[in-house]
């Protein structure tokens, strides 16, 4: 460190208190907009005890949502990444103001692993998510907070640290206490999954239905860790077709109960296929053989993700090649490799038209998604049907998706449109 330079400790002092206040009025003001969501709301001036409780647990139950990529406010996120990490890395990487001591480092700790969490909660979401969230981003702060500080300036940091520690310890024990819960009802889940499959024709539809009533809890929050168990089942799915679905021929629909339609056949899908097997391939080669210049370990971890990501392209193909969409007397079932999956019934169908959207505004519908496999060039997609009002399906990592309208181009495509339009006459 510089002799000729000082600091000035009680500006150091008033920096920690001015961060400190921060971090308590995020905290109040949040508090005060749990209580009161919508200032313009007219209430009684006495209202009674229970219906203040009523309102309560509305407001607390209509801003809770499941984290979603839709729900993430993109803009303000990186606007708040840029002003708070920016600022410290300048000072403490760069040391553009000179030299740092504790107290400074002190205050990008507080920025890093209390501030910057508790702004990226509160206000990089849409509408509020798990708590589990912000124990990832304080994690996600400490190790930018104990890259970023100097030796020279961390006096400080091991209290946050450990307190981090103690905290994500309590969560490991409640993820471990959850972790019993769902292994004791294991047997159930299997059971109804079962029963399931008598009604859906397609895994991870069953699974998912299966999750839904064997994890409903009388206490939402608990029902939240049902999105867990849906990212399990992407990643059964994906090690089941992957690996062990290739003697596994498409499963025959009883004529006259259902009728079946595949997507994949008419097209040049699998030739899109074969490349991306390819180049994965030959990435997984070169990029192993790069990282292991620097790092062994390293280089395994990149290629244990790089053939994770090989088994994903393979299992939805295979996925794709024996889901086909099937039309029943209840509705519509398809699953679309392990990317998508739901189940539309009869009473959300307003109809089936003929598609007359280029694939361009077919891409920018964000209420829609599309039952078609294109090749290097798009094609056309000649039908639509549209429904009758929100649908909620799921996504890959069971992820929830809202669709009005439903693209679809069949290997069959005339015979599908008669199809659908004599269910929607019944």
């Amino acid at each position: 460190m510089n002799p000729n330079y000082t600091y000035n400790n009680q500006a150091d002092r008033n920096c920690v208190v001015v961060k400190m206040e921060l971090v308590f009025t995020l905290i109040s003001k949040y508090l005060c907009y749990e209580q009161f969501p919508n200032n313009t709301d007219k209430r009684p001036n006495n209202p009674a005890p229970s219906i203040i409780m009523k309102e309560n647990m509305e407001s607390r139950g209509s801003m809770t949502a499941y984290f979603s990529l839709e729900n993430i406010a993109w803009k303000r996120i990186v606007l708040f990444l840029s002003l708070i990490i920016l600022p410290n890395y300048l000072v403490m990487q760069m040391q553009l103001v000179g030299p740092v001591n504790d107290m400074v480092g002190l205050c990008t700790a507080l920025d890093l692993v209390i501030i910057l969490p508790l702004v990226l909660y509160f206000f990089g979401f849409k509408k509020r998510v798990s708590w589990l969230v912000l124990c990832a981003f304080i994690l996600w702060g400490l190790l930018l907070a104990n890259w970023m500080i100097p030796s020279e300036a961390d006096a400080y940091l091991s209290y946050f640290t450990q307190s981090v520690i103690v905290i994500e310890s309590g969560v490991i024990v409640l993820e471990l206490m959850l972790f019993a819960i769902i292994v004791k009802r294991f047997p159930v889940l299997l059971k109804n999954y079962r029963k399931e499959k008598n009604f859906h024709y397609h895994f991870l539809l069953s699974f998912s239905a299966a999750i839904q009533s064997t994890f409903s809890f009388k206490n939402e929050k608990l029902n939240k860790f049902q999105l867990t168990l849906r990212i399990l089942a992407t990643d059964i799915a994906a090690i089941y077709y992957s690996l062990f679905s290739w003697r596994k021929s498409v499963p025959a629909i009883v004529q006259g109960k259902a009728h079946s339609f595949t997507f994949h056949k008419d097209g040049s899908y699998l030739g899109v296929f074969i490349m991306l097997v390819h180049a994965m391939v030959l990435e997984i080669i070169a990029v192993h053989i790069m990282v292991a210049q620097y790092s062994h370990t390293a280089a395994w971890i990149v290629t244990g993700l790089d053939i994770y990501t090989l088994l994903f392209i393979i299992a939805d193909y295979q996925a794709i090649r024996l889901s086909p969409v099937v039309l029943d007397s209840k509705g519509i079932h398809f699953q679309k490799g392990i990317r998508q999956y739901g189940f539309i019934s009869w009473g959300k169908v307003s109809g089936i038209n003929e598609n007359g959207k280029s694939v361009r505004e077919v891409g920018q519908d964000r209420n829609s998604i599309s039952l078609a496999l294109h090749g290097l060039e798009k094609e056309q997609i000649p039908y639509v049907i549209k429904l009758t009002g929100p649908v909620e399906i799921r996504q890959i990592f069971g992820f929830k998706k809202t669709i009005q309208s439903l693209y679809v181009k069949m290997d069959e495509g005339h015979k599908f449109y008669e199809t659908v339009g004599s269910y929607i006459k019944r």
